[in-house]
């Protein structure tokens, strides 16, 4: 029966006090993908708690990328032995040999899977979770978080969205700052609260249901903030770059598809169509321009695309047409 491996166990193989059997053990388990998050996240914990134990990863990598250019020597060091560690130990060649081969091995390729613990969903799919910091998180379909493999809720709570979520944040005792980034040039940061973030090719807007937050975004080559209060939604406009602020009456309803329901106010058919291609992936052609400008208000529960499509249909009095992913809305006179 093998040993367990243990917090304890890795702790002594990262100070050079496992034995043979137990180096074996551990280098078969961490090789595990499903184990690999635990192995690297230990490895952080101990090595802060052991500053003196660092990697030169940039001189490990220079000698990696020379070896892969270069037909190695019969004697040359084993492949393996990547990592010049300022102290070496027996554990950190294996440790070395992991990390540059995740990271050096295709140009950092792997780099961004090391660092960042990430939470995807497909399309029509949504998912909820708790970060290791308590907060908790509704991510709607099509949607990425990323979130820190290491430090995360006692050195940073930086999160990363492409997509669109809901947070509910966990105030820490500590008065720890929580920010949700974007490729989008405006950050969202708040210390304990609920609110909706919407980060997607067409804009981004920010839904404020309790708390309070600060809006962190450029103007141009200005970077601004704006403090936004309960019932605050800001709409930020990919093109020109201009935020809109308006109150809401009620604010829940922009997470509503948390409960598999769509609150429309006066939604044209051309946003519902973008709302089709983002959370589906299906493209919903309307043939006629000023049917695109329909407006719909009222509030739908569906599960899944066709229960969308089909209750909308049925409230306007229109048809439509499915041909794989594609949906043809024809105007309703012809």
């Amino acid at each position: 029966m093998k040993t367990q491996v243990t917090k304890e166990l890795l702790f002594n193989y990262f100070a050079g006090r496992t034995t043979a059997f137990q180096k074996q053990l551990i280098d078969e388990w961490a090789r595990e993908k499903d184990n690999r998050e635990q192995f690297f996240t230990w490895l952080e914990i101990w090595e802060s708690q052991n500053p003196q134990y660092v990697a030169d990863v940039q001189t490990a990598l220079s000698r990696h990328q020379m070896r892969m250019a270069q037909k190695p020597e019969a004697d040359e060091t084993s492949p393996l032995d990547l990592a010049v560690p300022v102290l070496r130990q027996p554990w950190f060649r294996w440790v070395a040999a992991a990390s540059v081969a995740l990271i050096a091995v295709s140009g950092w390729v792997y780099r961004d899977d090391v660092m960042n613990e990430k939470y995807t969903t497909a399309y029509g799919e949504t998912r909820r979770f708790t970060l290791s910091d308590g907060s908790e998180v509704t991510l709607n379909a099509n949607s990425t978080l990323k979130v820190p493999r290491f430090g995360f809720g006692y050195q940073t709570r930086d999160v990363a969205l492409t997509g669109e979520a809901t947070f509910s944040v966990t105030h820490t005792t500590d008065d720890q700052r929580f920010v949700v980034k974007t490729n989008r040039n405006f950050e969202v940061v708040v210390l304990g609260t609920e609110f909706t973030v919407y980060n997607r090719e067409r804009g981004g807007k920010v839904v404020l249901n309790k708390g309070k937050v600060q809006l962190r975004y450029q103007e141009g080559q200005a970077p601004r903030q704006l403090m936004m209060k309960p019932g605050d939604l800001v709409t930020l406009n990919r093109r020109n770059g201009e935020v809109q602020l308006r109150k809401l009456s009620q604010p829940e309803n922009a997470s509503a598809w948390r409960e598999n329901r769509f609150v429309f106010e006066e939604t044209t058919l051309e946003e519902i169509a973008h709302l089709f291609r983002e959370n589906y992936g299906l493209v919903l052609e309307i043939t006629d321009p000023k049917l695109a400008k329909w407006t719909v208000s009222g509030s739908f529960t569906a599960r899944n695309a066709e229960e969308l499509l089909e209750s909308l249909m049925e409230g306007s009095a229109l048809t439509y047409k499915r041909t794989g992913n594609h949906i043809t809305i024809p105007n309703p006179t012809n």
